[in-house]
Parts: structure tokens; sequence; C-alpha cells
């Protein structure tokens, strides 16, 4: 019994001192008390600063984790976008070429451009179908907007097209409003040339040149291009008139090919 006082005492001493501390009013006390809660406060502002600062750094990581987190989804969803657009510009001309077939009374397979030559990007292409599909050297080459231009040479599933700008393409054409027939042929212009037209020919800027029945390859009434200049007769050059292409070479990405 005599043990357990004084430890009965020391936790009455440990329990009731500090709060005795902090409520006896002594001066002595009070300014003691003052001092020490001074101390500890600025031992607390000491220790606040690294901590409010540390916080700030975890704070600063997370955001600057969610940002790039962020980047990379908007990244993500900007390539889907990308990719359905494609989708449904692809489906859009696939629609039309597909159409356009379907209207014809010849007989067609459609291809995709598979390849360009650099150094002759608007000249020629390579296509995805060959020999083993049935294509052939002189097949014309067309798509909804009108003529493309004529395979080259075959490979086993690949063609090479001569477009309708090469200076080594030529087709037998008629001028559409005025029927006069005549030769329409490529050239390092990027257009076609029209020739052959008698000196009296009625040839407008604007006419529509389209395929002659004369052609032995293409069909009759396929759009060519349209007329941009015409030139006098008896000039220097045997051509009468400059044509565009109805087809932009450059952009064509499906074809058909007439067998």
């Amino acid at each position: 019994m005599l043990r357990k006082i004084p430890k009965n005492l020391i936790y009455v001493v440990v329990i009731v001192a500090p709060f005795w501390l902090l409520f006896f009013n002594s001066p002595f006390w009070h300014g003691l008390k003052l001092k020490t809660m001074g101390a500890a406060a600025s031992a607390l502002s000491i220790v606040n600063v690294p901590l409010k600062e540390a916080g700030i750094l975890l704070s600063y990581r997370k955001t600057y984790a969610d940002h790039k987190k962020a980047q990379r989804e908007n990244m993500a969803l900007r390539a889907r976008s990308v990719e359905l657009d494609e989708l449904r510009d692809e489906n859009v001309r696939l629609t039309g070429l597909l159409g356009f077939k379907a209207r014809q009374d010849f007989l067609t397979s459609a291809a995709r451009v598979i390849s360009r030559d650099p150094a002759n990007w608007n000249s020629s292409m390579m296509i995805s179908k060959g020999r083993a599909e049935g294509i052939r050297p002189g097949m014309p080459v067309i798509n909804s907007l009108g003529v493309v231009g004529k395979v080259a040479e075959v490979a086993e599933h690949a063609a090479k097209v001569i477009l309708v700008n090469d200076p080594g393409f030529s087709i037998a054409v008629v001028n559409q409003r005025s029927r006069e027939a005549g030769l329409l042929s490529g050239s390092l212009t990027g257009k076609c040339r029209l020739s052959y037209l008698p000196e009296e020919a009625d040839v407008k800027a604007g006419d529509p040149i389209v395929t002659s029945a004369l052609s032995n390859a293409f069909p009759e009434g396929l759009l060519v291009g349209r007329v941009v200049n015409v030139y006098p007769a008896g000039g220097i050059s045997d051509a009468r008139a400059e044509v565009k292409p109805a087809v932009e070479v450059a952009k064509i990405e499906e074809v058909l090919v007439v067998k």
C-alpha cells in the first residue's frame, strides 16, 4: 500500500501541475508563462515556414501532374478528332465515287493511290490494282470529276498511271458547246493544250472539253477540263487553247480504272 502512494502522487503532479502553471496568476508564473508561450510561438513559426513551402511544392507538383495529364488527354482527343475527320472525308469521297460508278454503263475497278514520284508529283502515280486484278496498260483512269489519266505500266498488284497533265498524255476530245473536235495533251505548265482545231474554230474561255467518240480507249462524254485561254490562229504554237484539267491531280486519293 505504501509503495502505491508515491505513484499516485506522481500521477497527480503530472496531471495537475500543467493546469496549475497555466492558470496560476502569480506575476512570476505569468511572466514565465508568456515567455514560454512566446518561445513556443517563435519555434512554431520557424517550423511552419518550411512546412508551408513544402505544402506549396506538393500542391504545385500535383497541379503540374494534373496539367500534364490534361495535356496528354487533349492531344489524344485531337488525334482522334483528326482521325474521325479523315474517315468522314474518305467516306464522302468513296460514296461519291461509288455513286458515279453505279451510274455508268461501262465496267470499272476502284483503286487507291498508294504512292507518287516526288520528282514528278503531278505527272504520275501508283495505284493499288495491277495485273492480278485485270489491269492492263492503256486503260483509262477516271473519277467522279472527270479524266485522271491512263495506265502506263502494270505490276502484279500495282500500276503506274500517267496523269492528264503529263506531256506524254494525249486524248481525242470535243468542245461540248461547239462540238468541234481536237487533240488534248499535257504540258509542263500543269495545264493541257488543245490542238488541231480549225482556224475558224469557235472556242471560248469556260468551254467544257469532253472525251470524243474518236477516242479508242476512253468512254465518250467524260469531262476532261475547261478552256482558260484561247490563242489566235496561225500563232507560233499549233495549240489553239489552254485547258485546266477538271481533276486536281495533286488531291487524288481514289480512282476508277475503266476496263
